[in-house]
């Protein structure tokens, strides 16, 4: 499912904030940030930590946590924001295009290994014979 979301945020406060509500809002996302603590308390906390105002900011972790967060809910605000800041383009992958990426790195990858073990045997062999 892809939320509907604002075209540019105007800060990265805003995509941040664009996900957290994407996700379920305030409570539901800091008590998966911090669910040690009480759900209100962390709210506030999280509400403090995405405004420009207040001094205490999220850790990149908690950010990327966010983000995680925000793509199972289908929102991208924070990615898009950071991409088109920093001049960068988003591709999007799909699940299944990237299980067929590693499958066929796995196999080039074994077909390598192969390779070298059967060097590794062929060189073995030529210096038994020189011994």
């Amino acid at each position: 499912m892809t939320v509907q979301s604002q075209l540019f945020h105007d800060t990265i406060f805003d995509a941040i904030g664009a996900d957290i509500a994407a996700c379920g809002g305030f409570k539901a996302v800091a008590g998966k940030l911090w669910p040690a603590e009480n759900v209100v308390t962390a709210a506030t906390k999280l509400r403090n930590a995405i405004n420009p105002e207040q001094a205490q900011k999220l850790c990149p972790e908690e950010v990327l946590t966010i983000k995680h967060l925000a793509c199972e809910a289908g929102s991208f605000a924070t990615i898009q924001y950071e991409a088109q800041a920093l001049s960068y383009r988003v591709e999007w992958v799909q699940p299944e295009d990237e299980q067929a990426r590693l499958q066929r790195e796995f196999i080039t990858t074994a077909e390598r290994m192969e390779s070298l073990l059967k060097a590794i045997k062929t060189n073995e062999t030529r210096l038994k014979a020189v011994r």
